[in-house]
């Protein structure tokens, strides 16, 4: 018998542009996965933002990210203590 790809059993999925402007039910964190969701109970804890850069030739694109607010956080923190350490060698 052969366990490899059976025609009979794959499926086909269509989409439209319209796919790419829906809003999901809940944004996610871009880092953990997790749904960002407003609870007034825990405070002053707010969801972050991150940016994607890329430069490709001339072209710049930045794309702008959810986060929550520990991964907003433990980002931010790994990117100053890299900074310090770049700055420490010279």
């Amino acid at each position: 018998m052969n366990k490899g790809y059976a025609p009979e059993q794959a499926e086909f999925f269509t989409g439209s542009h319209e796919a790419l402007f829906e809003s999901t039910e809940s944004p996610k964190c871009d880092a953990c996965g997790k749904p960002l969701i407003a609870r007034e109970d825990e405070g002053y804890s707010m969801p972050g933002s991150g940016a994607y850069l890329w430069i490709r030739g001339d072209r710049v694109s930045i794309e702008r990210v959810a986060l929550c607010a520990s991964c907003a956080s433990a980002i931010g923190m790994t990117a100053l203590a890299r900074w310090e350490i770049e700055e420490e060698e010279g």
